[in-house]
């Protein structure tokens, strides 16, 4: 696991979690740590609300491959050996989350930093990480905030309670 953080630190407070090296990043040989490509809009986001980049664990949850996607299974085992002595774990962006989720870590979502769109602004996307990792951020663009998801529930309890095909659910009340 690349860190950039004290040796004498035993657990670190943050670890960003990343997707892959881009074949870019690949050529550079750069990583999350040195700063550079999306790496300088989280290093900028990070030092945006007081936080030194070189202070934080920077990883990636998959392997360094251009044909799929693969676990790295020894960093997922570490990233769950980090949490569990009390780190906080933050995903950038969804495909780290949704792994997360599969496996139940606890963690915080962001954004990618190389995401496009509207978050792609400096100030937008420090805001955001400053939200996130002060505990009041809403939902990241494009996902369901609490009502659309409470009106999806609504939707899919009433179309169950009419399905005649689950005996389990309910009819008629």
């Amino acid at each position: 696991m690349r860190s950039s953080a004290a040796p004498s630190q035993l657990v670190p407070h943050l670890v960003f979690v990343g997707e892959r090296r881009s074949p870019r990043a690949r050529a550079m040989g750069v990583s999350w740590s040195d700063g550079r490509l999306a790496g300088c809009t989280l290093h900028a986001a990070l030092r945006a609300c007081g936080i030194d980049p070189t202070t934080v664990i920077f990883v990636n949850l998959f392997e360094d491959r251009d044909d799929r996607w693969e676990l790295d299974l020894e960093v997922l085992a570490q990233l769950l050996q980090l949490a569990a002595a009390g780190a906080t774990i933050v995903a950038l962006g969804q495909r780290v989350h949704r792994a997360f989720g599969r496996v139940q870590l606890d963690h915080l979502h962001v954004v990618h930093p190389a995401a496009r769109g509207r978050i792609r602004a400096r100030a937008r996307y420090q805001a955001h990480v400053a939200a996130v990792l002060n505990g009041s951020a809403p939902a990241p663009p494009n996902e369901p905030g609490v009502h659309q998801c409470e009106e999806l529930l609504h939707a899919w309890t009433q179309h169950t309670q009419h399905d005649p095909e689950r005996p389990s659910v309910p009819h008629g009340e």
